[in-house]
């Protein structure tokens, strides 16, 4: 009961004040610190966190005489303090956080020379991309003009399987991230156009975002801020599953790739204009 009680905001001397309260009923506080063993020069100090907490009234006598408020109103009681020390605690670190995103952003990164990767398999490689997503600065090109690439993509998008990372292009656009894609054109995608997530992309278009069709059977990849590729590697036993994202850091790579990108890109068709939204075809 102790680890409990502590666990809801009580120090342990409180926790064991309040449990002899509740075994003697009501007593003095000699009483009080003998069974609950806490010492002479703690005990007021412990009886008066109580009475502040609502969980212990006072006689006014002398000596005083204390009696403990019944388990469940103490508990509901111990809850609500819980709660609003949480969503204090939250609001500091959520202050503490925004202040230190632009202060963290401001610091200098040293290019390296040398590449640097990781893998990140199953779930975590959408983890990775959104976080590679979340990280852009200027630009992202998604390339995934192969038709599996781009069935796989409807197929999840019409389960709405990627909450997550649409909502992290989302924040990349209002970021004033420039986003590009390249999707194959025999993949129909209006049966997905009617999502509200997707229609908050559309909304997008011509601006910050934009979108081409072609029809290149290459290993689907991205391109971010001219620094890092992404390469998406499909499951070998089910080709239409991803199996893993490769993020390479490497800028020589990086922008060999996105020569490719827009030397498809130029001959590429513009997405079917739909819902007012339209691709521009400039770059």
């Amino acid at each position: 009961m102790i680890e409990k009680l502590k666990k809801l905001g009580l120090t342990g001397y409180e926790a064991q004040a309040y449990i002899a309260l509740l075994e003697l009923g009501d007593s003095e506080a000699d009483e009080i610190a003998s069974k609950a063993r806490i010492p002479m020069g703690r005990i007021y100090s412990v009886l008066s966190n109580l009475e502040e907490y609502r969980l212990a009234r006072a006689q006014e006598t002398r000596p005083r005489r204390y009696a403990c408020v019944e388990p469940s109103t103490a508990l509901q009681r111990l809850m609500k303090n819980k709660h609003e020390e949480l969503e204090r605690t939250g609001a500091e670190m959520e202050a503490l956080a925004n202040d230190l995103v632009s202060e963290l952003s401001g610091v200098k990164t040293t290019t390296s020379s040398k590449p640097f990767w990781t893998v990140a398999i199953g779930d975590k490689s959408e983890e990775l991309l959104q976080e590679c997503i979340l990280g852009a600065r200027k630009e992202i090109l998604f390339f995934m003009a192969s038709r599996t690439a781009s069935e796989r993509l409807k197929k999840k998008l019409n389960i709405e399987k990627y909450p997550g990372i649409i909502s992290s292009i989302h924040e990349a656009l209002n970021n004033g991230t420039d986003i590009k894609v390249i999707l194959n054109k025999d993949v129909d995608f209006s049966v997905v156009e009617d999502f509200s997530a997707i229609k908050r992309l559309l909304e997008h278009m011509g601006n910050e975002f934009n979108c081409r069709l072609a029809a290149t059977p290459a290993t689907p990849f991205h391109i971010i801020d001219r620094e890092s590729v992404l390469l998406q590697m499909l499951n070998p036993l089910a080709p239409d599953e991803l199996f893993a994202v490769v993020n390479i850091r490497d800028t020589k790579l990086a922008e060999e790739l996105r020569k490719k990108f827009f030397a498809i890109w130029e001959r590429a068709e513009a997405y079917p204009e739909n819902n007012n939204s339209s691709c521009q075809k400039k770059m």
